[in-house]
């Protein structure tokens, strides 16, 4: 199993990089920003959020309101946005850097390192899952799911395929009986060893997901798929409309 600080790759992001590692492109290298350039970059926040409250809105007969969450926030772009519709909006990331930019713009956003107490209306998630290892990712989103109010909402992105091209390259076969073995292991080597702030991508299994999503009491879902760079993905869109169950069977 690959094992990875990848909160200590974004915390180094968020201090070189804060607004590129969110959108790679050219424009948003910290040696080229202009405020011009960081005026873009916020304004894209409502053309990714307002399509997706509408699409919550049409599957659910509610629009997003109330106690608002944005997982892994960055420096607070779809944050912002949020506030259109949410009377209360927090925004967690591991990144110091980063949420030092959010606080600075004074939107009526709260910015936190850590998930605060109490339940939500409505939790969401953009291209961040995608950079956290699976076997930890998954208990953050049960998590997360624990805090949904009844009635909550959830727009949840992660990604489950690749295109062959954008695999990591394999191990290289070794002789001998436990030639694959010792592959395995330097490879994974490898890749633990590449620098801190290098951008890691991680496919989820689709099917686990959706049953920690049952097991919260979201019934009803629309996936809308995702696709960055030929790694594809889904939104998740949901409502919690039933009490949360556990698959485990009760103590005798």
């Amino acid at each position: 199993m690959l094992r990875r600080d990848t909160d200590a790759d974004w915390r180094e992001l968020g201090a070189s990089q804060p607004y590129w590692a969110v959108l790679s492109s050219p424009n948003f290298l910290s040696e080229n920003i202009t405020p011009d350039a960081v005026k873009e970059f916020y304004s894209s926040g409502p053309v990714h959020i307002d399509p997706i409250a509408r699409e919550l809105e049409t599957l659910t007969g509610v629009r997003p309101h109330g106690r608002a969450l944005d997982f892994g926030c960055g420096v607070g772009r779809l944050a912002e946005a949020m506030t259109a519709y949410a009377s209360e909006v927090t925004g967690v990331d591991v990144s110091p850097g980063m949420l030092a930019l959010a606080r600075s713009r004074g939107a009526r956003v709260t910015y936190s390192e850590a998930l605060p107490g109490g339940l939500f209306d409505w939790i969401n998630s953009f291209i961040v899952f995608q950079h956290i290892p699976p076997a930890r990712g998954m208990a953050i989103i049960a998590d997360l799911l624990d805090r949904l109010a009844d009635g909550g909402m959830v727009s949840l992105q992660l990604t489950v395929w690749r295109d062959a091209g954008k695999s990591w390259p394999q191990p290289r076969p070794e002789p001998g009986l436990f030639g694959a073995l010792r592959a395995r292991r330097a490879h994974r080597r490898w890749l633990e060893s590449l620098p801190v702030g290098h951008i890691h991508m991680y496919d989820y299994d689709l099917s686990q997901v959706l049953r920690l999503m049952n097991l919260a009491g979201i019934e009803t879902f629309k996936l809308l798929s995702t696709n960055h760079d030929g790694h594809h993905g889904v939104f998740i869109l949901g409502r919690k409309t039933a009490p949360a169950t556990s698959d485990n069977p009760p103590p005798r």
